[in-house]
């Protein structure tokens, strides 16, 4: 992190002003960066509602997967044998999965498997997005934006 932090720095400050598109992007303390976002994975095991509510304090939310890229980065991440929460729900009553930011869960990137039905909330287990109970106690991962330097 340091070692980051310095080549920004230096980057910034050297030449002035920087080069068209040299900024560095920064996570906080204990947040993993990849591309423009940073991601954490929480230590507890915790409800879906929560993980959504202990997101929202850090000034985050519950992963939204945009892409095949971002989908793999998660399935790769260290402890994902067991589930983890991601920021997909059914919403009643049109028992559709939908993210947390009130998109709709785009079927051409994956399925999840299990049933579709009420109080039902997707976790990520290694290769597969699995339908679980939301008041089941699993880890969460937030996502936010890295900031620009």
């Amino acid at each position: 992190d340091l070692l980051q932090t310095l080549k920004c720095i230096t980057d910034i400050t050297v030449p002035f002003p920087p080069p068209e598109g040299s900024g560095c992007k920064l996570c906080p303390r204990h947040w993993a960066l990849h591309r423009d976002k940073c991601y954490w994975l929480s230590e507890d095991n915790q409800y879906w509602s929560w993980g959504r509510d202990d997101c929202s304090w850090k000034g985050s939310h519950l992963l939204v997967i945009q892409d095949q890229e971002e989908l793999e980065f998660i399935q790769n991440i260290p402890g994902n044998q067991n589930p983890v929460w991601i920021g997909l729900n059914i919403t009643s009553p049109g028992r559709k999965w939908t993210w947390v930011d009130g998109s709709p869960l785009n079927q051409t990137l994956f399925a999840v498997s299990g049933p579709a039905e009420e109080n039902s909330c997707a976790a990520v287990k290694k290769t597969q997005i699995k339908s679980e109970i939301c008041n089941t106690d699993y880890k969460w991962i937030c996502q936010k934006e890295a900031v620009l330097i």
